[in-house]
This record gives structure tokens, sequence and C-alpha cells, in this order.
């Protein structure tokens, strides 16, 4: 039963997040070239989506607290599927807009707060693993759907591709409603795994949270995570810049782009289990040092060029991983059962907001110092705050 929570769990990140964000780019070269769209059409449509987003997660508990998990999800994806198919029809700016507020609904209630819900009613032990390999469906979708896409596109047209995502989405809502509960309860079924005293006394596993944060500790973790989110969200967005801008072609650009996704996928499931192995705290430091080398790279890639590339790629897609899986582990460990979903919703406002507020700061730095790198520099200072804030509350 467990097995089939977490595919589920993998195929709502797959679709709300995935389909509708991190594969999403594949379209934008053929959007701008819808006629009265262009290039700051593509980016308002984006922009709507995202802020839609950030609302919908903003009041995501109220809507858990009206609907289950289970209906919640679904419907989540559903929007999603809605969204893909008036994208399909549109013939206009406005159409595409609207089309990115289903889709930025979808985003919000069915991504990492109903994701971490779910694990958390379901499982008590080796919950950074769980965390981990649910959030691989992101990264499974930026790797298979811009080739399907592509493919679909050269073979009919942009209309299909999106009618043939609102599909996908529709089956895999039909998947989800009928493999999910929300929780053990509902099946007649209770949690049964090792101890968490024990796991505690041991101090190397994930366990949840039987009292929440204190004010003040709960607000340093929210600057934390909102630095986090700047830093994982408009780092990864801009990483291909950053390497065209410092003299490397657009294929290889593309072909380490797609190596640092690899490496997030892979670092997802990796980052829960290292999490799970030696403790919250410890696997921590480990993934924000591989955070802060990789963000180094990338500013001595914007000033030697190819060089340190393909590290760059490398370690930062492993190091964002951290801000994805270890977001949903912090609130689950941080918080009390009756505070859960209020604690996930802040950290993932928190997140979204972060990634939304700095979007604009590389391309404004750029404009300014001629490089994309002094962000990355930046957001390598960021990190180091980041991870000194993890320690203290941790340690608190």
């Amino acid at each position: 039963m467990k097995a089939r929570i977490i595919l589920c769990c993998f195929l709502l990140l797959f679709v709300n997040q995935g389909l509708t964000a991190t594969s999403f780019n594949v379209f934008q070269t053929y959007i701008v070239q819808i006629p009265g769209v262009g290039d700051i059409g593509g980016s308002t449509m984006l922009t709507v989506r995202t802020f839609v987003s950030l609302l919908a997660i903003f009041f995501v508990s109220g809507f858990y607290k009206r609907v289950s998990l289970r209906v919640g999800s679904t419907l989540a994806m559903l929007f999603t599927a809605t969204g893909f198919f008036i994208y399909a029809f549109a013939n206009s700016l406005g159409m595409l807009c609207l089309g990115s507020v289903f889709t930025g609904i979808g985003y919000g209630f069915g991504s990492m707060v109903v994701i971490t819900m779910i694990i958390g009613n379901w499982f008590r032990g080796h919950l950074g693993t769980m965390v981990g390999i649910a959030g691989m469906g992101t990264g499974v979708a930026s790797m298979v759907m811009p080739v399907v896409v592509a493919a679909v596109i050269e073979a009919s047209s942009l209309s299909a591709a999106f009618m043939l995502e609102g599909i996908l989405a529709c089956v895999l809502a039909c998947v989800v409603v009928a493999l999910l509960r929300s929780k053990p309860e509902d099946v007649g079924m209770s949690i049964q795994t090792e101890s968490d005293t024990y796991a505690q006394r041991r101090g190397r596993k994930v366990v949840m949270g039987t009292t929440t944060i204190g004010t003040h500790d709960k607000r340093l973790m929210l600057i934390c995570i909102f630095l986090l989110g700047a830093v994982c969200i408009v780092g990864n967005s801009y990483f291909s810049v950053l390497l065209t801008s410092s003299g490397i072609s657009l294929g290889i650009a593309a072909l380490f782009t797609a190596i640092m996704g690899l490496a997030l996928t892979l670092s997802k499931l990796v980052t829960g289990w290292v999490f799970d192995l030696i403790g919250t705290k410890h696997g921590s430091m480990v993934f924000f040092a591989l955070f802060f080398v990789g963000l180094m790279l990338c500013y001595l890639v914007s000033r030697a060029g190819s060089v340190d590339a393909l590290f760059a790629a490398l370690f930062l897609g492993a190091g964002i991983a951290v801000g994805n899986t270890g977001v949903s582990i912090f609130a689950l460990e941080l918080s009390s059962p009756s505070q859960r979903l209020k604690l996930i919703r802040d950290f993932q406002v928190s997140f979204a907001f972060g990634g939304f507020v700095f979007t604009m700061l590389p391309g404004v730095l750029a404009n300014y110092t001629g490089s994309y790198g002094i962000t990355y520099l930046l957001f390598a200072a960021a990190v180091v705050v980041c991870l000194a804030i993890v320690l203290h509350v941790y340690k608190r």
C-alpha cells in the first residue's frame, strides 16, 4: 500500500510541478512565435502562473481543511489538465494567461505542500527517502517531456502537444484517485515502523516532530527558506543563460543544463537517503557544502568560461535538491501534528516567494556588471547564511 502512496506522490509532482514548470520551457520557443504574444507575452504568462501558484500555496491549508488530501490532489491535477486544454485552444495572450491561472492553481494545491502532508500521514521512518523519491517526479518530467513535446510539435502542432499533456494529466489523475488514500485509517491500517524514540536516541533518522518550533526560530527558518527559494529557483532558471553569456555555445550549454537536471533528479533521492542515514543536521551540512561549491564554480565559469562548467552543473544540481527535499523534511521535523499543515504551508510560501522576488535580480545585476556571475557569488553567501540558520535552529 505504501508503494502505491509514493507512486501517487511521484505522479502528483510529475503533473502539477513537472508539466507546468520544470519541463514547460520547451514550449516557450514556440509560444513567443504566436502572433500577438512575443517575448514579453511569453514572460507574462509565466509570471501569471508563478503569481497564481504563490497565492494558491498561501490558501492551501484552508483548502485542505475542507477537502481530503485524496480529493484535493485529484482536483489539483484536473486544474492542471484544464490549463493545458485552454493552452491547446489559445490564440491570444489572454487565453494563454487564463491557462496559466489554472496551471498555477494546480501547482499551488497539488505540489510539495500536499506531498509533504501525505508522506507525513503514511510514514514515520525513512521520511527523507520517501520525500526524495516523490521529488524525483519533477526531474523525470524535465528529462522525458521536452523530448516528447518537441517530437509532437514537429509531427503535428503546438496545440496537439498541449492537448497531449492535458490528456496525460487527466489519465494520471484517474490513477491517483484510484490508488491514493489520505491516511492509513481510511483503509483500516495503522503505521507500524521502527520506534521514533529509538531513531531519535540514535540520532540517525529523520523523524516526525512532536512539538512546533517557537516563534523566534520559525522566523529564522522562514528567512532561511526565503533565501533558499531565491537561490534554488533563480539559480536553476538562469544557469543556461550564465553559460551562454560566458562564451559557451548553445549546444554545449544545453548539454550542461541537461547534466544539471540529471544531477538534480538523482540528488533528490540521495539527499533524502543521506538525511535518513546521518540525520538532518549533518545531512544539511553535506548538501549545503555541495551547493556552495556549485555556486562558486558558477561564478568562476562567468570569469573563465567552460573550464569549470561541467563540475558547476554537477555540484549545482546536487545542491539545489536540498531546497526541494530539505524544506519538506524541515517542516515535518519541526512541527507538531496539529500545526503541521500550517508550517508546511508557511515554508512553501516562503520558498516560492523568495523565487518570485528575486526573479529579476540576475538580469539587473548583469546589466550593471556585465556578468551573471555576481548573482551566483551572492547566492553562495546566502547559502552560508541558510546553513548557519538551520544548524542554529536544530541545535536549539
